[in-house]
């Protein structure tokens, strides 16, 4: 199977701080089923005036992804600190 379009989101009440969608080159990269990779993806910060403020803000926020056709979900993670 083709990589799948992977979109990412960090959102707070005030709105979103990071997006990234993540797409490999068509034809590029494969994955089968049951396949537990893990693939680091940097995330971008979300273009608005008060991002710093909202970001200085928030100590948590949901994490959501959304894989192209397969499934989607979201997780409360902290803002500063490293993810397991």
């Amino acid at each position: 199977m083709e990589f799948p379009t992977i979109n990412f989101t960090v959102e707070t009440s005030s709105g979103k701080l990071f997006e990234r969608i993540f797409a490999l080159p068509a034809g590029s990269a494969f994955i089968e089923p049951g396949d537990n990779n893990e693939h680091t993806v940097a995330l971008d910060p979300v273009p608005r005036d008060d991002w710093a403020d909202a970001y200085a803000k928030t100590d948590r926020a949901t994490f959501n992804w959304s894989i192209e056709g397969q499934s989607s979900g979201h997780s409360e993670m902290p803002v500063k600190k490293s993810w397991p």
